[in-house]
């Protein structure tokens, strides 16, 4: 998966990282201080980090993806008909 993160420059950007932070910190009183701590440590931002590269490695996938509609009876489904 790093190889494919890599090849693809599929890493956490600078920006998407920033936008969760704030994300994060608007549900808290003072969101600017809750901003500067998460920044004051860089160890902080690895949670933030790994989100963005999952949310950039599922947008690549769904480029990638083709995906088809099937309409199956619900037995069928659930492994009642085959």
């Amino acid at each position: 998966m790093g190889e494919c993160i890599r090849k693809h420059d599929l890493g956490a950007k600078p920006q998407q990282v920033r936008a969760l932070v704030d994300e994060q910190a608007e549900s808290y009183e003072q969101p600017g201080e809750v901003v500067k701590w998460f920044y004051s440590q860089p160890e902080r931002l690895a949670e933030f980090e790994g989100l963005a590269v999952e949310q950039n490695v599922l947008d690549w996938v769904l480029t990638q993806a083709n995906v088809e509609d099937t309409t199956v009876p619900f037995d069928e489904l659930m492994g009642g008909k085959s």
